[in-house]
């Protein structure tokens, strides 16, 4: 026992913050390990699986109302086997049981999860949150823990036939096959334009998440066919997203969701992977609309990735937490007198009225920074010129960002998590490949080069994290798909063949690892009795279609029909899901296009370093491509028989197995790419 704390369990001796948030509980938990897996088995006791994350505010409250108490911790400890899984750390556990957290709540889960299993790892009961006290007909906690118990000694088997039937259910849902429909692109383009909020934008209604899958496939929707519909739909969410609170107008990057319908009132944790897809989303709307806010979202994304989530060797951090000082979104929150302190008058009156920062507050008496006008309207209204408005708002930005620091900081979850990592690689490089931006590559490679030489093992193969010198955890499909789509666009940016060579190495170790009947698993773990198959986007891409997309991809690159097969594999297997639900998968979608229309395949020969056909490339909008340059001794046959024409720098432009005439000058190319 530790000399300072009263109590200590296993968990401290865990890297993760989340379990270390919970290594001084009264409760004796254990980490997801073979020993309290075994103990379980041993003793006849059921599971009780916590399941959260550092970040997530509702997992500190029931920690401070639940695990803290000396006599709920009591009935944990004697009726169960205490297991506590950061959800960020074990993906493949955290599926599997949200899925029966879902069929056994009318699809309604969330974080934290709490699932009661039987020895065998079969669900029985599950929910999320419950109360420390039995109020408004729902079982307080301790109430739920003794109830269960007693039906676990008077009645396990019916308890275990329940929990046989839920897995039977589960497992059984995969299991057929269907083509994917010819127009399933429409009818998820129709779905997210009539779900569309035209007021205040985004899709539904409270709470609002971003859904950068959808904003990409309705701006690309524009770009093919010209629908308008689509434009409004994507660009007045953008807007209303950055204009929000969701948005930190001081620091930089965008909280998880929004709990209110006009974007206002975020829910403040930051996480890594919305940030990294949002960064991608904004990029694309500035390529269709040359909206300048857009660069500015852009450019801040990367300040507050600088300014917080890098670790000193390169890799990205996961998450910023909601709480600062036990109390939620304190750190973001201001009064007029706070800003008016540090800012000169004149500053400080633009800064308050463009930022809706007044003395009655928009949330809980302070006021979350928001846009609530133009910067032309500020300027007739204050009778200001607009260039002085901005540049007031942008030298005042600062000021107050440095005098936050003085305030307590939300803790930040600095563990680095492969996938995470490289969904941020990827929009860091299509940022730098756009704006010729070399500070976006270099802040990816170092993160390339972080997972490279400090989350490998012995046999090329990864681990999914690491924390304090310590990388565990075997990595994960999305970790292999993710890393490997990132890698391809790092090829894509730089040309540097050793990105697209080490793309395949990971998605060969997928294949050969993570592949099975028809689709891929995310863990190689024993342990898990649910077969999961995520065929879905939720809050991060489905595994199993990012698998397919770098599969794909690296199949127009490298020839390997292998590659092709397995992905028509994937695609038929989860058809029913893509066919009933269309809207939920963005990135199955996106695969769907690799195969039924086949990438732009470009190839480039330049002379003397003669970036112009690049320029005419890069300035379109091309999300389905493959591009490679001929400068590299990289052997593939896009590159087979390329070279210059005529002396100049030459551009070959093939699709569908169909090439057209190779170009030499950029006019002729721009118009080839139409």
């Amino acid at each position: 026992m530790s000399a300072s704390k009263k109590h200590t369990n296993l968990l401290v001796n865990s890297t993760s913050p989340y379990l270390l948030q919970h290594a001084h509980n009264p409760v004796d938990w254990y980490p997801w390990s073979q020993e309290a897996l075994d103990m379980a088995k041993e003793q006849n006791k059921p599971i009780l699986l916590s399941v959260g994350y550092s970040a997530c505010h509702w997992c500190h409250v029931m920690e401070k109302e639940s695990f803290e108490n000396e006599d709920t911790a009591k009935l944990m400890n004697e009726f169960y086997v205490n297991i506590k899984v950061d959800r960020e750390e074990r993906p493949d556990v955290d599926e599997a049981y949200m899925s029966a957290t879902q069929v056994m709540n009318q699809g309604q889960g969330g974080w934290p999860m709490t699932v009661f299993l039987t020895p065998d790892l079969k669900p029985f009961f599950a929910g999320t949150y419950f109360p420390p006290k039995d109020a408004y007909g729902r079982p307080g906690f301790p109430t739920l823990l003794s109830s269960l118990a007693e039906m676990w000694h008077k009645d396990q088997e019916k308890l275990v036939s329940q929990a046989d039937t839920i897995v039977n259910h589960l497992n059984s849902a995969n299991s057929e096959n269907s083509k994917v429909n010819s127009n399933i692109s429409d009818n998820a383009i129709s779905h997210w334009n009539s779900n569309f909020d035209k007021r205040w934008g985004g899709f539904g209604q409270a709470p609002k998440f971003p859904n950068s899958g959808a904003i990409l496939h309705l701006l690309n929707d524009y770009n093919v066919t010209g629908n308008q519909t689509s434009l409004y739909s994507a660009v007045k969410t953008l807007d209303s997203m950055f204009q929000g609170g969701i948005y930190d107008h001081v620091g930089g990057g965008f909280a998880r969701y929004s709990v209110d319908e006009k974007w206002l009132v975020p829910h403040f944790e930051k996480m890594l992977y919305d940030n990294a897809q949002l960064m991608e989303a904004y990029l694309v709307g500035y390529q269709l609309t040359k909206n300048e806010d857009y660069l500015t979202v852009i450019s801040q994304i990367l300040e507050w990735l600088k300014d917080e989530m890098i670790d000193e060797n390169g890799g990205f951090y996961s998450s910023m937490d909601a709480d600062s000082e036990g109390v939620e979104g304190k750190y973001y929150v201001w009064k007029p007198e706070e800003t008016e302190e540090v800012l000169s008058e004149t500053d400080a009156k633009i800064f308050n009225q463009y930022y809706d920062i007044s003395k009655t507050g928009n949330w809980e008496g302070n006021s979350i920074p928001n846009i609530i006008m133009k910067k032309s309207s500020l300027s007739t209204l204050l009778k200001i010129p607009e260039s002085e408005i901005s540049s007031s708002l942008e030298k005042s930005r600062l000021t107050i960002k440095e005098h936050r620091k003085s305030r307590i900081a939300p803790g930040t979850d600095d563990k680095i998590i492969v996938s995470w990592n490289g969904l941020m690689i990827s929009s860091l490089a299509k940022v730098s490949a756009f704006l010729d931006d070399k500070e976006y590559f270099e802040v990816a490679d170092k993160a390339v080069s972080f997972i490279v030489d400090k989350m490998s093992k012995e046999d090329g193969s990864l681990n999914r994290v690491y924390r304090d010198n310590l990388s565990h955890i075997d990595a994960f499909a999305e970790d292999y798909s993710y890393f490997g789509n990132a890698l391809i666009d790092m090829y894509e940016a730089s040309f540097d063949p050793k990105y697209l060579e080490l793309s395949k190495k990971y998605a060969d170790i997928l294949v050969d690892k993570f592949f099975s009947d028809g689709y891929f698993k995310q863990s190689l773990s024993k342990n898990m009795v649910i077969n999961s198959v995520n065929s879905m986007d939720n809050a991060t891409p489905s595994y199993n279609f990012t698998s397919s997309l770098l599969l794909i991809r690296l199949h127009y690159y490298f020839g390997n029909e292998n590659y092709r097969e397995i992905v028509e594999a994937s695609m038929e297997k989860a058809g029913v899901y893509i066919n009933k639900y269309p809207h939920a998968h963005s990135t199955a979608i996106f695969v769907n296009r690799y195969l039924s229309e086949g990438p732009h395949e470009i190839a480039l020969s330049t002379i003397d370093g003669d970036n112009s056909l690049l320029k005419v490339i890069r300035d379109k909008y091309l999300p389905c491509k493959i591009i490679a340059e001929t400068s590299s001794d990289l052997d593939i046959p896009l590159l087979k028989d390329k070279g210059p024409l005529g002396g100049k720098s030459t551009a070959y432009i093939c699709k569908n197995y169909a090439c057209k005439e190779p170009v030499t000058d950029d006019k002729t190319l721009e118009d080839q790419l139409k």
